[in-house]
């Protein structure tokens, strides 16, 4: 596995994290839902939305050696929740998102967190478990407008 320059994001990241959310759902989550849940979760975020968690939240990106975006990651740093984590279907399975969740505990222990909770798409709780996050339970993640989809409820202790 390569290096991954790990960074907190900036404004200027916006489209691209946006970009790799709306790709990562339509490749790779879009083998375990239905193309009308796919539909609804890649298109309820824009730009805009991810500017604003960049200036509210947690929100890392990693980056290769040529300054493309590689994956990102959002922290709730309040209320101890990991709101996102995304990789770019170019750059699966080749330390992304373990690097971006070590960066986000890492600043979850840094805002006095001892626990963190998220929910997992179907298709990434397997990874959340690889990296010592336990289940919880099933549950149904909102999307607004009525829409949501299956999850998994998922916990780590990280002090």
């Amino acid at each position: 596995m390569r290096p991954w320059r790990i960074r907190r994001a900036v404004p200027a990241d916006a489209a691209a994290i946006w970009a790799i959310h709306t790709r990562a759902i339509r490749e790779v989550a879009s083998a375990h839902y239905d193309p009308g849940t796919v539909d609804a979760w890649s298109s309820r975020t824009s730009p805009v939305s991810f500017a604003a968690s960049i200036a509210t939240h947690v929100l890392v990106v990693a980056e290769d050696d040529d300054g493309r975006l590689a994956g990102f990651a959002e922290l709730d740093p309040h209320a101890g929740i990991v709101r996102a984590c995304y990789v770019d279907p170019d750059f699966v399975r080749q330390g992304v998102g373990r690097a971006l969740m070590g960066a986000i505990e890492d600043a979850a222990r840094a805002h006095g967190r001892s626990a963190l909770l998220l929910d997992a798409s179907l298709n990434a709780a397997a990874f959340y478990e690889s990296l010592g996050w336990r289940a919880e339970t099933r549950a149904r993640h909102a999307l607004g407008g009525g829409e949501s989809f299956e999850c998994i409820v998922m916990t780590k202790k990280i002090a």
